[in-house]
């Protein structure tokens, strides 16, 4: 499995609800909501890594596995 940040290998960890989780050596422990993996293909688009991972690092702080949600990703993508 990929990381759906940094496209490197990651392991796909198994959660519930509507998100794709994953752990990525470099990225980290995060998920991301799957209408929004859905909207980034849909458009073409990536993630920008370097701003993803500063907003991944700086979620981390709240204790949690962070959640990239569609209205968030406008401040990372």
């Amino acid at each position: 499995m990929n990381c759906l940040i940094c496209v490197r290998a990651a392991v796909r960890v198994a959660c519930d609800g509507p998100w794709e989780e994953r752990d990525c050596p470099d990225c980290g422990r995060y998920r991301v909501a799957d209408e929004l993996i859905l909207a980034l293909m849909d458009n073409g688009q990536i993630f920008d890594i370097a701003k993803t991972r500063g907003w991944l690092d700086s979620r981390r702080c709240e204790g949690a596995t962070p959640c990239i949600q569609l209205h968030e990703a406008l401040l990372v993508v």
